[in-house]
């Protein structure tokens, strides 16, 4: 069993997500754990550590490092064993970020005045990313429809058959509402998109991050279909290496991936390639631990909101260990939700309006740290209520 109840103060390190203040500028108590930014609370693997250890000692002098066979195998056995799919190891490209990678995407396969879509609510980088090459945001505001989310596809249809609009950034699984989608909702993407020449750009960040009881379909799934696709992958959200900055783009199109990799050069952080090697070839049973500690919190919180705050909602966590909770009946406004979450209840989330104007109201709240933690953070946030009534 790994450790995952363990608390951590990871401001003394200075972890971004814990250098926050609230919104009248006061720093938080060291005790207070933030449940915002996607990192994770709980300890590395073990494994990584070692292999992290390993390599400070062996690669000194520290210069620029190749990609070695046994790391992009170790995709490509990760690929094969967690998702199915088969990756050539050719097809792989290493880049600093999924983020990055968008960007990159964009800026290669557009041209200004073009069009990206999007699927709102939605990750506040992928607009920063559709905008990129003086391209224009294209939103496809997903529906909410019987305490789900569901793609507007007469919607999407009609924006794919835009001549300007040429690529859809894809958030699968779907942050931050929690959607696996179905491989029938897929499919259904992937024609769209092959009837009208649009290039997928998938990120897949959050794919290792499946609900019991849900099954998540890569989007190499398709490629007899259709193959002018992009996924990007990382173990960062898996691992919690987000800060060692690697990724792994998939482009099984030598035409797409030649056009991509260009004229540039990227090098990789040996120590982070050290890292994710070894989370691929070791991190089976870690990913299955960490999940259903992630299960456990899911639960709590849900019993949370329906006890203390019955008129909340959230949708349903199928995918990655992101709740989003729509807060509406309880405030004014989002300003007032938030000056009372962060000033009154130092309960420190993401705000619904970053992910889009269809998220304004609600929070983004991260569920993986120990649980414990969790049960305080809740208490603290209903405490603080009960002083406003």
């Amino acid at each position: 069993m790994y450790d995952f109840e363990s608390k951590l103060n990871r401001k003394k390190t200075f972890a971004s997500k814990w250098m926050v203040r609230n919104t009248k500028n006061e720093e938080y108590p060291e005790d207070i754990i933030p449940l915002s930014v996607a990192d994770m609370e709980f300890k590395v693997m073990d494994e990584i550590k070692v292999a992290l250890h390993k390599a400070v000692d062996e690669m000194d002098p520290y210069g620029y490092q190749a990609v070695s066979d046994a790391y992009l195998q170790s995709i490509v056995s990760w690929m094969k064993r967690h998702h199915h799919v088969h990756v050539d190891k050719d097809w792989i490209v290493l880049s600093h970020g999924v983020v990055e990678a968008l960007v990159h995407s964009v800026k290669t396969f557009t041209e200004e005045g073009d069009g990206v879509i999007i699927f709102t609510p939605v990750y506040p980088p992928f607009f920063k990313a559709a905008r990129s090459n003086k391209t224009s945001v294209v939103e496809c505001p997903m529906i909410l429809k019987d305490q789900h989310y569901e793609i507007d596809f007469a919607l999407f249809e009609k924006q794919a058959k835009e001549k300007n609009n040429k690529v859809l950034i894809l958030c699968s699984p779907h942050n931050p509402v929690g959607k696996v989608f179905t491989q029938e909702e897929l499919a259904h993407i992937v024609a769209i998109c092959k009837a009208n020449d649009i290039l997928i750009v998938a990120d897949e960040i959050h794919h290792d991050c499946i609900m019991e009881g849900y099954v998540h379909t890569n989007i190499l799934k398709f490629l007899n279909t259709y193959d002018q696709i992009i996924l990007c992958t990382a173990a960062s959200k898996s691992f919690n290496l987000a800060g060692l900055q690697t990724s792994n783009i998939i482009i099984p199109n030598e035409k797409l991936r030649t056009a991509y990799i260009g004229e540039d050069h990227v090098s990789i952080n040996p120590l982070s390639m050290a890292a994710t090697e070894c989370a691929y070839r070791c991190g089976d049973r870690w990913i299955r631990e960490m999940m259903h500690v992630v299960g456990i919190n899911y639960k709590k919180a849900s019993d949370f909101f329906a006890s203390c705050f019955p008129k909340a909602w959230h949708s349903e966590l199928q995918g990655t260990y992101l709740m989003w909770v729509d807060m509406r009946a309880y405030f004014e406004n989002e300003e007032e939700m938030f000056s009372f979450l962060y000033d009154d209840a130092c309960f420190i989330v993401n705000k619904g309006s970053t992910f889009g104007k269809n998220g304004e109201g609600f929070m983004r709240i991260n569920l993986a740290l120990p649980t414990k933690q969790l049960e305080i953070a809740l208490h603290r946030l209903f405490d603080a209520y009960k002083k406003r009534q």
